[in-house]
């Protein structure tokens, strides 16, 4: 069997066959890019023959075919209850932090108490959520904007279950099958991104033989686990994870085509102020909001569904201008 997926990655056409174990084999064949365009029924045939996502293949074959024409991406704030986030600007220091954020009104807050940037150091759960309760309490008396809680810790989403929160958003992919079980038993989102290994040794983990192709195996497989558990398609959301097992080619790679990783659902991208940027233009954590605006315009207006950002206003803003000009 052998079934072409069209993926766009690369100029390539994605070709699954099945070796004599039953199992897929996941090649690249070169082709013209600008020839290649997403196949309902390619796609569709795909998910049927390797028996994915059933009974929503046909569901999520059209999503894809919608996907280029989406140009509105929803802008989720990062606030960050910790001493050490990359960036000092989103640690919360006082309510007026807060304040700042709700005001600047993003369409979700992403509430986080345990650093994960590279070679950070791991927080025990109850530390976790001892720094973030607090927070999710004076956003949840004062705002109606939907909280999403950045963890990858079956406490303190557990935890966080009682305050009423609308998205998990686990770096390790929804891993624990504790977090899928929360998950199946309430309405919430499911941010799932991908990272080999974790904060501590993902610098050493960013080799991949061909980066579209890994990730997007790796998004089919946690995807129908949590299909097969009992969530509902439209409340899993893919992030490949810039930054995160990731070097600057591969970072680089993800952001030039983020249409590769559309393969039926919502997508997240996080490139607020990361190293990539700092590559590029020289510039400190402190003075990159300009090559982070740049990746928000680029991700919108190539289908990215939500922008994971510091700093809400200006990405907002810079969006909504060009997207003005664009439709003058």
């Amino acid at each position: 069997m052998e079934v072409i997926f069209p993926s766009r990655s690369k100029g390539y056409l994605d070709v699954y066959k099945e070796d004599k174990n039953g199992h897929v084999i996941i090649e690249g064949r070169k082709f013209a890019r600008n020839s290649i365009v997403f196949e309902k029924s390619t796609l569709k045939e795909f998910y049927i023959k390797n028996h994915i996502f059933e009974g929503y293949e046909e569901q999520l074959s059209e999503n894809v075919g919608k996907k280029l024409k989406n140009k509105k991406s929803k802008i989720m704030g990062i606030l960050n209850a910790t001493p050490d986030s990359f960036f000092s600007g989103s640690r919360i220091a006082d309510r007026k932090i807060i304040d700042s954020m709700l005001d600047s009104k993003p369409d979700i807050i992403d509430i986080g108490g345990e650093s994960t940037r590279p070679g950070s150091v791991p927080v025990e759960p109850e530390k976790e959520f001892d720094r973030i309760k607090w927070v999710i309490e004076y956003v949840k008396s004062v705002s109606d904007i939907p909280i999403s809680i950045d963890s990858r810790h079956l406490y303190t989403i557990s935890k966080s279950m009682d305050y009423d929160i609308d998205y998990i958003n686990d770096i390790s992919g929804f891993s624990d099958p504790g977090m899928v079980d929360i998950a199946v038993n309430s309405n919430v989102k499911c941010i799932v991104m991908h990272m080999i290994g974790n904060p501590q040794n993902m610098g050493e983990q960013t080799h991949y033989d061909d980066i579209y192709f890994q990730i997007n195996e790796y998004f089919y497989k946690r995807a129908d686990n949590m299909i097969k558990r009992g969530i509902k398609p439209e409340n899993i959301i893919m992030d490949p994870g810039i930054g995160f097992s990731k070097d600057f080619n591969g970072n680089m790679d993800i952001l030039k085509q983020p249409w590769s990783f559309f393969i039926g659902f919502n997508t997240l991208f996080g490139t607020s102020r990361k190293g990539f940027i700092g590559k590029i233009t020289g510039s400190s954590i402190e003075n990159r909001l300009g090559g982070t605006i740049a990746t928000s315009i680029y991700l919108e207006q190539n289908g990215v569904d939500i922008l994971r950002v510091h700093d809400v206003t200006d990405n907002r803003d810079a969006i909504n201008v060009y997207s003005c000009i664009e439709k003058y």
